[in-house]
């Protein structure tokens, strides 16, 4: 149930629930999209008669919500509804929550269990938990190359270097992502959309956030069309132009070493309530992130083409002189998609 929220409800963590009433299962929730309403609220509201939930259990992977934001708190209305026992897989470290739901219930005189659902659960409310008290979101960075690591010919043509089926993973990947980052390059050079264009998850395409120093795109790029989902600019303080694009929202940030600090938009998109970020940008950005430690898993689709030394590299420059400052990463998964190889790496 909390995969199933996965991509779509933040600002809120992606949470499941199942509802138990004499060893049968009546009822199943998830957060649902921007977070409204949360995964137990979406259970209990699937039960038409509430009389049967008294004396039920309610297994969340997530500690319920204990304060008021854009709903009332979740702990409130299982107290209400008379749930005879709650099992939850981790305590929400979120600070407004950290244990204050569990005390409730249980002065209500509701058992409560915790009781780690499993490292999948872990993982899912961890990448919250980061974001939230570190102000670092999980970053995936998702290339498509040739065998010999190249995005594009020296003419900047790229279309299509990996086959339909991987094109179509990286579509089901936007969908898990709550948003992307690109720079100015690939949007010149390719003018994309960067939405969902999977059957049914159109509507599950990604937030962006573009990053543009000095202001230079303008309306008639694609991706400022979508008036769907919510698209940022970031720019260099410095910057005095006035040029603003309906729709679209802007935020300065400082230069650092004349680029803008990737280190503050990172931190700036979480505090905008995002916890999973795709990259799918040039080698560019692909370089700043790894070279300031940002990306947590790249998943790297390679076709069985080459294209030799004249092509455009999937990352420049990170200026590694020693080999010990090699960028390192644990292979974790791999998957042949007919011709094409899919390798996912995890940061160690």
């Amino acid at each position: 149930m909390a995969f199933r929220a996965v991509g779509t409800s933040h600002p809120n963590p992606p949470v499941g629930a199942v509802i138990v009433k004499d060893g049968v299962i009546i009822s199943r929730g998830w957060t649902q999209p921007k977070g409204i309403p949360h995964a137990e609220i979406h259970a209990i509201e699937q039960i038409k008669n509430r009389k049967e939930i008294e004396g039920a259990h309610l297994y969340c992977t997530l500690e319920p919500c204990s304060h008021h934001g854009k709903t009332p708190p979740c702990v409130d209305k299982i107290i209400k509804f008379k749930f005879s026992k709650v099992i939850i897989s981790q305590v929400d470290k979120n600070p407004l929550v950290n244990n204050n739901s569990v005390k409730k219930l249980r002065s209500a005189g509701i058992r409560v269990v915790i009781k780690n659902f499993g490292h999948k659960v872990k993982t899912l409310n961890n990448t919250f938990f980061n974001s939230i008290k570190n102000n670092k979101p999980l970053i995936i960075l998702k290339i498509a190359s040739t065998a010999d690591g190249k995005i594009a010919t020296n003419l900047y043509e790229s279309k299509w270097i990996t086959n339909s089926t991987s094109r179509m993973i990286g579509h089901k990947l936007r969908s898990l992502n709550e948003c992307m980052i690109v720079g100015t390059g690939t949007i010149r050079k390719d003018n994309p959309v960067l939405d969902c264009r999977l059957d049914g998850l159109s509507n599950r395409s990604p937030d962006i956030f573009i990053l543009d120093k000095k202001l230079e795109l303008n309306y008639k790029f694609k991706i400022f069309n979508n008036k769907n989902r919510k698209i940022y600019v970031f720019h260099s303080n410095k910057v005095t132009k006035k040029v603003r694009i309906k729709m679209v929202k802007y935020i300065k940030i400082k230069e650092y070493n004349n680029v803008l600090d990737i280190k503050s938009i990172v931190r700036k998109i979480s505090t905008l309530g995002y916890a999973r970020i795709l990259v799918e940008g040039g080698a560019k950005l692909s370089a700043s992130l790894l070279h300031n430690n940002l990306i947590d898993e790249i998943a790297w689709f390679r076709a069985s083409k080459i294209m030799g030394s004249d092509g455009i590299s999937a990352i420049s420059n990170l200026n590694i002189d020693n080999i010990d400052h090699l960028k390192k990463f644990k292979l974790v998964k791999t998957k042949t998609i007919n011709d094409d190889q899919l390798s996912v790496y995890r940061r160690k």
